[in-house]
C-alpha cells in the first residue's frame, strides 16, 4: 500500500470507526488499531478491537480481532488461531473475498472481514 493511499485510508477509518492508532513495527510494517468495531448481530461480545497489519510489498493487509468471540449460535468460530503481534494477543481467522487497494477501501476490508462472524460454522 502506498504511503499516499495509506494516509487516505487512515482518514477514512477514523471517519468510520472513531478512535484509531497507528504505529510503526519491525520490517517497515504499519500497525493500525481500531479501538472498537461492531460485530454482526448475535455475536458475543458485540464489539471488538481490530488490528490491521500493513506490510510493504504485500497487496492486502492482515486483519486480526481480539480473541474470545462467539458466533450468533454460541459456538467458537472455526479456522481461527491465537497469534502474538508485537507482543499482544490477537486472533487470526480464515475468510476469503476479493479486495484490491486501488478499487476498495480499508473500511470495506474491515466490514467485509467481520462478516465472517455472521456465519454459523
Amino acid at each position: 500500500m502506498t504511503e499516499e493511499n495509506l494516509n487516505t485510508a487512515i482518514a477514512s477509518l477514523k471517519e468510520a470507526y472513531g478512535a484509531i492508532s497507528v504505529a510503526a513495527a519491525s520490517g517497515g510494517r504499519k500497525l493500525v488499531r481500531i479501538e472498537k468495531t461492531t460485530l454482526p448481530n448475535g455475536c458475543a461480545p458485540s464489539t471488538t478491537p481490530v488490528l490491521l497489519v500493513i506490510t510493504p510489498g504485500q497487496p492486502r493487509p492482515q486483519l486480526y480481532v481480539k480473541p474470545g468471540i462467539k458466533l450468533p449460535n454460541g459456538k467458537v468460530p472455526r479456522s481461527t488461531s491465537a497469534v502474538a503481534v508485537e507482543g499482544e494477543a490477537w486472533m487470526q481467522f480464515s475468510y476469503s473475498f476479493p479486495w484490491d487497494e486501488n478499487s476498495h477501501s480499508l473500511v470495506q476490508l474491515v466490514g467485509a472481514s467481520l462478516q465472517r462472524f455472521a456465519k454459523a460454522e
